[in-house]
């Protein structure tokens, strides 16, 4: 049986094709009201010096939110 992505979840994984830093560092997808969606994000360094992850959530079929 295939895996199924519930509602409102993520897999993400680390970005092993990344060749230009302004690629993600990870990439995956989720499911958000029913509606597929691919995930990217990057390692990100606040001014503080926190290190935190900045994410862009897109519809898998590019159809607007």
């Amino acid at each position: 049986m295939p895996y199924e992505q519930k509602d409102d979840t993520f897999s993400i994984f680390n970005n092993e094709n990344k060749e230009k830093e302004s690629q993600p560092d990870f990439t995956g997808q989720g499911k958000i009201g029913g509606r597929d969606v691919k995930v990217a994000g990057w390692k990100k360094v606040g001014q503080s010096g926190v290190e935190y992850i900045s994410f862009k959530v897109e519809d898998k079929n590019n159809v607007p939110f």
